[in-house]
């Protein structure tokens, strides 16, 4: 039987991450099934993609109130503002009889959170976040129970460590791990490298928001010991954030011209890890990781901090996962695997085949099942 879904998220293009591309790679392969799939999202003003970097939306793309950065969490989230909020999407749920809807964060306000209540329909929640501690959660333990995880027929979460922390506040209803994907076509060791940097030097990649917990500070640090011992190395830091001005001066002067700053990438992704040696992580606090998962899929080795999300993850097969805030482990990481080839090429080809198992064609298999079942349920 056909379904209609609504996607209902805060994040969605040109708004870049782990979730939007959560939505994106859900809904085109819900569709593949023969599915009507709608995205129920905000506005973003002031922001797009650049030409080169356009994607073609997923499905239709339904857009209520105005997006707005919320700071949180070690990092910057979105938040949806809008005169007629409860009004516009309650009429958008009568107006279009879904058979499902699909949540997002769907404690974190405004639109996903709203949806449990303005929902008419079965519903189901994924959660992607990891926290440790919330004195929101302990405040309205009893408020938002009832009145949002009790009302969600399914809840799912990318990772074991996402359950974990909700755990200790609320009571989980049948709480399934269903992860983030990835598409193995689009990354792949057959992708070709960017011809403006040729292989005479070896090459590192950084790939993420310039968050606070994303470790871009301690990543410089890192690179900046690494270079001392080896000579021909660069980084490429790909994505953006307001502290970038920041981060440019924390590049010791006789360094600046082997760190090259290429700001946000989408449709380049891809050809960024192929042009890369190793890709490092060095996030503090994650729940999953979707760029570990683009880069086992693209055949590269990882060096990542060690967190409670990567461990869901990440093995020694694949990775080396070093102790959080030290720069030194970091880059004595690199260093060993600088120095070991056949290493390298080995983690890399075991991250290929791990990287299979978590192929956005299986997910979303595990997510039509998921609906499946509660819509079938008395």
């Amino acid at each position: 039987m056909a379904l209609k879904i609504a996607i209902v998220t805060e994040y969605y293009y040109p708004l870049l991450g782990g979730i939007t591309e959560n939505v994106h790679h859900t809904a085109i392969r819900l569709r593949a099934h023969g599915h009507t799939v709608k995205i129920i999202t905000s506005g973003v003003n002031g922001l797009a993609l650049p030409d080169h970097e356009h994607t073609e939306p997923a499905a239709e793309v339904i857009r209520i109130g105005r997006s707005i950065p919320v700071r949180g969490n070690g990092s910057v989230a979105r938040a949806t503002v809008g005169m007629h909020l409860w009004r516009d999407l309650r009429a958008m749920f009568v107006r279009e009889q879904f058979d499902i809807a699909h949540l997002h964060s769907p404690l974190v306000f405004t639109l996903p959170a709203m949806s449990v209540l303005a929902s008419p329909c079965r519903s189901v929640g994924t959660f992607h976040t990891f926290f440790e501690g919330s004195r929101l959660y302990v405040g309205l333990r009893s408020v938002l129970q009832k009145q949002f995880l009790d009302k969600m027929d399914g809840q799912s979460f990318v990772s074991r460590s996402c359950i974990d922390s909700l755990a200790p506040f609320f009571r989980l209803k049948d709480p399934r791990v269903i992860p983030n994907g990835v598409d193995m076509s689009m990354f792949s060791p057959a992708v070709p490298r960017l011809e403006e940097f040729d292989d005479r030097k070896r090459t590192l990649l950084f790939l993420g928001r310039f968050d606070p917990r994303n470790g871009l500070g301690l990543m410089l640090e890192a690179f900046a010991l690494v270079k001392r011992r080896f000579p021909d190395v660069r980084l490429i830091v790909v994505g953006d954030g307001e502290q970038r001005a920041f981060y440019e001066r924390m590049v010791p002067a006789d360094m600046r011209g082997d760190v090259h700053f290429v700001g946000p990438a989408l449709a380049k992704r891809p050809r960024y890890y192929a042009t890369s040696d190793i890709f490092c992580s060095p996030v503090s606090k994650a729940s999953f990781g979707v760029t570990l998962l683009e880069a086992m899929a693209s055949g590269k080795p990882i060096v990542a901090t060690d967190n409670v999300g990567y461990r869901d993850l990440l093995s020694p097969d694949e990775s080396t996962l070093v102790p959080p805030a030290s720069p030194a482990a970091f880059a004595d990481a690199i260093a060993d695997l600088f120095t070991n080839d056949h290493r390298r090429r080995e983690m890399g080809e075991n991250g290929v085949k791990k990287a299979a198992r978590y192929s956005w064609d299986r997910v979303v298999e595990a997510t039509l099942d998921f609906y499946h079942e509660i819509l079938n349920r008395p």
